[in-house]
């Protein structure tokens, strides 16, 4: 089974990335998935890279590295990972109000 997804834009890839970012790190705030899921998903090194060579915002790519460190946080200052997560989530949203919006009608990104 394979799900695509395909947006085109760069404000709709940066806005999607924004959103996913977002839903990751409330998920990781209520315990619902780990830091290892997370990093599967997008807070990893090659997702970095990769959005980088698309010149996807830095305030977006910045997120994602920031999520990558997670892991060192959870083992070397465990009473900051709340504080730290709950950082990256104000700054996802604030991520979504400050950039330039997709122009509507945004297509369905979902693809056969």
């Amino acid at each position: 089974m394979e799900l695509k997804i395909k947006v085109k834009s760069k404000e709709e890839i940066q806005q999607l990335l924004c959103i996913i970012q977002l839903g990751l790190l409330q998920a990781l705030e209520k315990d619902a998935i780990t830091i290892e899921e997370a990093e599967g998903y997008l807070f990893n090194p090659f997702s970095v890279e990769q959005l980088e060579k698309m010149n996807i915002d830095d305030k977006v790519v910045d997120i994602i590295r920031l999520g990558c460190e997670l892991e060192d946080v959870q083992s070397l200052l465990p009473e900051k990972l709340q504080t730290t997560i709950t950082e990256l989530i104000n700054t996802s949203i604030d991520n979504i109000k400050s950039l330039p919006k997709p122009n509507l009608p945004i297509n369905k990104i979902l693809k056969n």
